[in-house]
């Protein structure tokens, strides 16, 4: 349970700011480690079992066109945010205030909010400790230019248009983020800052013939600056990807309905099983009776099946040196060779197990305590030629790219997502590409049902955010893998198994 505190000094938003800076001018907030041991202490004083401090400052600035017409936005922010632990229960408030007497008066408000009985009267010290966040995921994003980020989005709204008469309407869509960030925590006794720069861009595009109107959408997200858009993850091959994914499904017939066998092109549809199961192993959603609570140990997929989750993959949106708790990233496998083996925890979920946290405590910014959260997730690969996959089925669908977004229920693990872009499979060859299909079906059947695991594994840096309360960026992947049967749903021909 989590328990938001009312606050006179909690002033939510941009104005006023945290520190008066120069408008994107982001600085590490670098409140005094007196000043954090002392709110630590104070926080602590009712008898609490832990308490950390989040201090955070960040700038976000935006680029969206849309046919041609350009709004640019920016802005900063930042605050403090006080998390006590006691009996189970998390209290939580913020301040949008660096002024010790605020701050010390709201420790002390958690506190008694939380209060257990006996009062903590040994004073909390700090150690400091460099982040072990690597520059693989830093970029200093207050060193582009307003122009670099404009010529970005024109450049690429003019590549959307040019060639292809049967477009209609272009969203180009260029944002960065930097934050910085200083945790002090009495359960690590420590103190970490450091900074997260990421650079996000997508397309949106419509095609239309015959009074026909299709949307196709892409993007890509990453730590890191505009640099790292390279290869078939360059701002261009993103933008020409959308496209042909709108006139995919200009051209594409009605997908058939029916139970059947569909094989996922790998990489973003990975998105699958981020929805499909992903969530159910998440450690405060398994306390609530997700469809994985009490099978750790058991089998819950096919043994083909190893399903991980990575914090410490370079640039990749999911990952980052260490959670929001101070705890360092590190890779998770959950399922092994189908075999429940791991949660995703935060300390405070970890604790109650009796299990050591992995990494994956993180929040939205400072306004939010820190929930456990997927961050890279993707299956591993597995032995068999990715072509073969497709070549031994029958007839079925192929899902070349998922749609975004999707829905699960967590207590059932039933889930529902959609399709962008898609085959039909006749005679192990594809056969004409089909549009409007949704997937359903329940996590645990759905992963016990994979019977071909490809070779060719391919995690991306995919854009948007996961929502849970909360949202955050995250990254999936998966090889070329085939479920032998899972709901179609689709306004085409109805397919008999």
């Amino acid at each position: 349970a989590c328990r938001q505190i009312k606050h006179p000094h909690q002033l939510i938003g941009t104005s006023p700011l945290f520190f008066e800076r120069e408008l994107y001018m982001v600085y590490t907030p670098k409140l005094p480690t007196g000043l954090l041991e002392e709110l630590l202490s104070a926080a602590l004083g009712r008898g609490a079992e832990m308490a950390d401090i989040y201090a955070e400052q960040s700038g976000y600035t935006s680029v969206i066109s849309d046919d041609r017409k350009i709004n640019t936005s920016a802005r900063q922010e930042g605050g403090v945010g006080i998390r006590v632990v006691s009996n189970q229960h998390t209290y939580y408030a913020v301040a949008a205030s660096d002024n010790p007497k605020e701050l010390l008066a709201l420790a002390m408000q958690v506190a008694d909010a939380a209060e257990a009985g006996d009062p903590c009267e040994s004073p909390v010290t700090l150690n400091g400790r460099p982040s072990p966040l690597g520059p693989q995921f830093v970029r200093e994003l207050t060193e582009i230019g307003a122009g670099e980020r404009l010529e970005t989005v024109r450049a690429n709204e003019e590549l959307a248009w040019s060639g292809e008469e049967r477009v209609r309407q272009v969203s180009i869509r260029y944002s960065d983020h930097q934050r910085d960030v200083q945790i002090a925590s009495s359960h690590t006794s420590e103190v970490i800052e450091h900074t997260l720069g990421l650079t996000e861009y997508s397309a949106a595009i419509y095609a239309g013939a015959d009074g026909d109107l299709q949307m196709g959408t892409f993007g890509r997200a990453v730590y890191g600056g505009p640099e790292e858009f390279k290869g078939d993850d360059s701002f261009e091959e993103v933008t020409l990807r959308a496209r042909r994914n709108a006139l995919h499904a200009l051209d594409a017939d009605e997908a058939p309905r029916g139970v059947m066998p569909v094989v996922f092109e790998p990489g973003e549809n990975g998105v699958l099983f981020h929805e499909a199961c992903g969530h159910g192993m998440e450690a405060d959603l398994v306390e609530r009776g997700s469809a994985f609570a009490g099978k750790m140990g058991e089998p819950v997929a096919s043994e083909l099946v190893t399903l991980i989750d990575d914090g410490t993959i370079p640039h990749a949106p999911g990952s980052y040196g260490v959670d929001d708790e101070g705890v360092a990233a590190k890779k998770t496998t959950m399922i092994r060779e189908g075999v429940l083996e791991s949660y995703l925890h935060s300390i405070v979920t970890a604790s109650r197990e009796g299990v050591e946290p992995t990494g994956s405590a993180r929040r939205q910014d400072y306004r939010y305590p820190p929930i456990p959260r997927m961050r890279n997730t993707y299956i591993d690969q597995g032995d068999t030629p990715a072509a073969d996959i497709i070549a031994q089925t029958e007839r079925g669908l192929f899902a070349q790219e998922m749609g975004w977004g999707g829905q699960v229920d967590v207590v059932t693990g039933r889930f529902t997502t959609g399709v962008q872009l898609a085959w039909l499979i006749e005679n192990g060859k594809l056969v004409r590409p089909v549009k409007g299909a949704t997937l359903s079906g329940v996590g645990i059947e759905t992963l016990k049902n994979i019977d071909m695991v490809g070779d060719d594994l391919d995690v991306v840096r995919c854009s948007g955010r996961c929502g849970k309360g909360q949202a955050v960026p995250i990254g999936v992947g998966m090889p070329t893998v085939r479920v032998s049967a899972l709901l179609v749903g689709g306004s085409g021909e109805a397919v008999q198994q």
